[in-house]
């Protein structure tokens, strides 16, 4: 039961959710619209997984830029939560959940 109300909760948190990219040059710049959010975290295999925590640019969006020139696994921590947005790649890590996968001028 308690599984249910926390997913519950954090569906009314994330409300409309949008996530993209964009490169630029060598670099790429991941947007993640979560308007009810107070604080958003990317977490990336390019450091082991470090929490940095993204920029509230406007309108509920959050930006992180980071090098292009590799391909990398990556999630996002918000309010304290894991979330995997919808994106084009992903897979399973060596504990169960999933991993969004970017890959360099796919």
């Amino acid at each position: 039961m308690k599984r249910i109300s926390l997913g519950a909760i954090f569906l009314l948190l994330a409300g409309c959710t949008a996530h993209y990219y964009k490169i630029c040059d060598d670099r790429v710049i991941f947007l993640l619209k979560m308007p009810n959010a107070r604080i958003v975290y990317f977490a990336s295999s390019l450091d082991q997984f470090e929490l940095h925590p993204a920029k509230k640019i406007s309108n509920g969006m959050w930006e992180i830029t980071l090098p292009a020139s590799r391909e990398f696994r990556y999630f996002y921590k918000v309010d304290g939560f894991v979330y995997l947005p919808n994106c084009k790649l992903s897979e399973k890590d060596d504990f169960g959940a999933e991993n969004c996968i970017f890959v360099p001028y796919m």
